[in-house]
């Protein structure tokens, strides 16, 4: 059974949650809301926000509870800085977030001078090859994961290993940084783009010193525009693509390139327990709700967010509904596009060991959801 079908029978009120989750609608259902791709960036200040608020209330208490209070802040910063550069900016490469051309480069230009990251022009070139020569050696993201040690072939302990060594290696950040860095302020950039970071800067640095609120812009967006929005990019990007399934060749069929993405859909199976004790059946569905709001939940928020758990479905249809991607994608299961779809249940691990050939991790082809489930 369907790792979604699976969860159909349980309470009505539950199942936007689950849907949010998992990424996938229960079958036949039908959106509550229509997202709006002005609600995504809404939402990602929001998140951003909101972390920012967690943080500010923790610097102000004891360590005890200052300490936990920061480990979920700042990944919910990082989670909604992401919003805004994977989802946002990404759209307005394709020219599908504002409706007009010059609404979309203003966009990004605003957003990515806020997160120092790639100006618009430069930016969408490099992203049109991604999309031209996905995993190849000209795509930009392979170059990047090869310089962090990614190779296909590995064991799970080996990739767990090389996965602790990335995401805290000083080496990995300072190159992130300095080439964020780079890419704002030096001379091959166009002067419009070198123009608002300085002034961005020198903004910055003008407010900090006239409020003296150094410890908090230090704490509270500095450590999780970095560090953490770094660390989140990179966990995100090894599970992109199937980054090394067909030895990063240029020229690819349709089949194959259909093949190198998947839908990341998040969570497991709800418990197979009837007939069994009352005990063991509570003890079950216990574990499997912490499961879903402690493990998958903060996964959805901070690292496979919006409509990046349905990655599959932008490079079969570039142009869709993205804002409501999670209802195309299922409509497309129904439709003569269905062989095109491949998914991979779970969370972050089997997200990353998929997308890079970890021994016995591989996607499979996606089925449409029949609307039935056993209780």
């Amino acid at each position: 059974m369907n790792v979604r079908e699976s969860m159909r029978p349980l309470p009505r009120m539950t199942q936007p949650f689950l849907t949010w989750v998992t990424g996938v609608p229960p079958a036949d259902a039908a959106p509550r809301v229509l997202w709006h791709p002005h609600l995504a960036a809404v939402t990602g200040v929001a998140q951003t926000a909101a972390g920012i608020a967690l943080g500010a209330v923790a610097l102000h208490l004891p360590w005890y509870a200052l300490v936990p209070l920061l480990l979920v802040a700042w990944p919910t910063i990082g989670g909604g800085l992401r919003r805004l550069d994977v989802v946002v900016v990404h759209q307005t490469l394709h020219r599908m977030f504002a409706r007009s051309d010059r609404a979309n480069r203003v966009v990004s230009e605003i957003v990515t001078t806020l997160l120092w990251r790639p100006p618009y022009d430069g930016n969408r070139k490099e992203h049109l090859v991604h999309h031209a020569h996905p995993c190849s050696f000209r795509d930009g993201d392979t170059q990047y994961l090869l310089s962090t040690g990614a190779a296909p072939g590995m064991t799970e302990q080996q990739f767990r290993r090389y996965l602790w060594r990335a995401v805290f290696s000083p080496r990995h950040h300072w190159s992130f940084t300095a080439g964020r860095v780079r890419a704002n302020v030096t001379g091959e950039q166009p002067v419009h783009r070198r123009v608002m970071s300085l002034a961005y800067l020198a903004l910055t640095v003008a407010g900090l010193a006239l409020t003296g609120w150094w410890l908090y812009w230090l704490l509270l967006w500095l450590v999780p525009a970095t560090f953490f929005f770094q660390a989140q990019t990179f966990l995100y990007t090894l599970s992109e693509h199937r980054w090394w399934l067909f030895d990063n060749a240029e020229r690819l069929t349709k089949s194959q390139r259909d093949q190198l993405t998947f839908g990341r859909f998040c969570g497991e199976p709800a418990p197979a327990v009837a007939g069994r004790p009352w005990a063991v059946r509570q003890l079950a569905w216990a574990r499997w709700w912490l499961r879903m709001v402690l493990v998958y939940a903060p996964y959805r928020m901070w690292v496979l967010v919006g409509d990046t758990v349905q990655h599959d479905l932008h490079h079969v249809r570039p142009k869709c509904d993205w804002a409501n991607s999670s209802w195309v994608r299922n409509a497309d299961l129904r439709s003569s596009e269905a062989g095109r779809y491949y998914e991979v249940w779970g969370g972050l691990l089997s997200h990353v060991y998929a997308g890079n050939s970890v021994r016995g991790w591989q996607a499979r082809p996606s089925v449409a959801l029949t609307g039935t489930a056993a209780r």
